[in-house]
């Protein structure tokens, strides 16, 4: 129910964004926004809270966001319709819908130590050119993949992990019985 309930007001959003232009302060607000709620999970579990009125959520609302937009405008309907728990999954499909319409592509590089400003700068070129989008890369390191780099975009998985080539082994010479 969560996803149907995202991708209807996420749904909803994106045509509003469309409508006043595309204005890419839309995005950049929305996800400032959903910053603090990842942030702040306690925020999260407070507007969900079936105590509060939808006018005492709104008041929390102000004091923490600024009061102007369609953004704040946005997570004010959330609150009087009981669905600002929804707020985060709402702004990753919002953002999937505009990545679609921008070209970009998330990819999140994994390596067992953070990357140099020049393998980033390479891999980032590769990337585009491979993927014909613009590419926008999160960092993660993992000491445990022991070497070696995993892209992960678009449901897809590339993994050059040392870990995983070992694992690969182990399993072909279970398999053998070996």
């Amino acid at each position: 129910m969560a996803a149907e309930v995202a991708k209807l007001y996420a749904d909803a959003l994106y045509e509003l964004f469309t409508e006043a232009g595309s204005d890419d302060k839309i995005h950049d607000q929305l996800n400032e926004f959903a910053d603090v709620f990842r942030a702040n999970p306690e925020l999260t579990k407070l507007l969900a809270a079936p105590l509060l009125t939808s006018e005492e959520k709104i008041s929390v609302v102000s004091k923490i966001f600024d009061d102007n937009g369609l953004v704040y405008d946005f997570l004010c309907l959330l609150c009087e319709k009981g669905r600002a728990a929804y707020f985060t999954e709402i702004t990753e499909e919002f953002n999937r819908k505009y990545n679609e319409f921008k070209n970009i592509v998330d990819v999140t590089v994994t390596t067992s130590i953070p990357l140099t400003e020049e393998l980033r700068g390479k891999l980032t070129d590769k990337l585009e050119k491979k993927l014909g989008k613009t590419v926008i890369l999160r960092e993660k390191t993992d000491e445990s993949i022991i070497d070696g780099i995993i892209i992960d975009y678009n449901n897809k998985r590339i993994d050059n992990s040392v870990r995983f080539g070992l694992e690969t082994l182990r399993h072909r010479a279970a398999d053998a019985d070996i």
